[in-house]
């Protein structure tokens, strides 16, 4: 029997938020995605109580500005989303944002986190925020990150015509193929497979030979039928620097929705450690969907 397929079972939308007007776009696509899979939504917002409020708080056991104005931005933010949803609700967690996150989507696993980021531009490396790449780095569940240069969907309802789902043949990567396949069943959309050969890479056809086959091993343990979708997909094989082939591809094919698996010891996850899948995110027109395998 195939196993379930994982996109199709997210019982949450998790929409961590910051109040930033870059975080309005992310807020549509977590409320549309919400929608589309009748699943909760859940608008996150952490804090740490600065020493003023700290002291209003512990000496005149009252709640402080601070939080108040917390609370009224983040009931407004749901307020403005939640006409989309089935069910949302509201969490203000105090610590950091990385503990708050992760704790909200274990409480309502299987979850999908969408973040929002502004891109700093302003270093060469592009750091697409502290807060978003803690996310990123750690949390071990899908992230949708919602890039600066994304514009905003369709008012009232969420479509990926076109889903590009990069692979380096690596576990990671099968581990996201089957998110990938399953988003474009669910979407109807149609899915380009693509696979960067670097330059360090070139003359190792073998090699390459043997991942493909490893990867596809995965995969079918994965889920049978998503093997020989991946045959009946248009794949696509670039040579170059990948964040580069990622971004031109994308912007050619016009895709709605980039895939990529990321994992400690693939590929992907060095160049993801190492900036430029951060540039893609920064980069992109669409939206960036990274899994992280278990």
């Amino acid at each position: 029997m195939a196993k379930q397929n994982h996109a199709q079972s997210f019982r949450s939308v998790i929409l961590a938020t910051d109040f930033s007007p870059s975080n309005r776009v992310a807020g549509r696509y977590a409320a549309l995605l919400a929608q589309h899979y009748g699943a909760e939504l859940i608008v996150a917002h952490a804090f740490v109580l600065q020493q003023p409020a700290l002291e209003v708080e512990a000496l005149g056991h009252v709640r402080s500005m601070q939080r108040e104005r917390l609370e009224h931005l983040l009931s407004e933010t749901v307020k403005e989303l939640a006409r989309f949803a089935v069910k949302s609700e509201s969490v203000l967690g105090q610590g950091r944002p990385i503990d708050v996150i992760d704790s909200v989507s274990q409480e309502h696993a299987p979850a999908l986190i969408v973040l929002g980021t502004h891109g700093g531009g302003a270093t060469e490396r592009h750091i697409i925020g502290s807060v978003a790449e803690s996310i990123l780095r750690t949390i071990h569940r899908p992230v949708l990150t919602v890039g600066p240069r994304v514009a905003g969907p369709s008012p009232d309802r969420l479509s990926f015509r076109r889903i590009l789902y990069a692979t380096d043949f690596s576990s990671a990567a099968a581990y996201a193929a089957s998110y990938a396949f399953a988003l474009a069943q669910t979407f109807g959309s149609d899915i380009d497979v693509m696979h960067v050969v670097s330059e360090g890479s070139l003359g190792q056809h073998e090699l390459l030979t043997e991942r493909e086959k490893e990867f596809l091993g995965v995969l079918g343990g994965l889920i049978p039928e998503q093997a020989e979708a991946l045959f009946r997909s248009r794949t696509f094989v670039e040579f170059g620097k990948v964040r580069e082939r990622i971004i031109e591809h994308a912007r050619e094919r016009k895709v709605d929705l980039i895939v990529l698996g990321v994992h400690h010891h693939s590929s992907l996850a060095m160049h993801f450690r190492t900036g430029p899948a951060f540039h893609i995110i920064v980069e992109a027109t669409c939206p960036v969907l990274t899994i992280c395998a278990p």
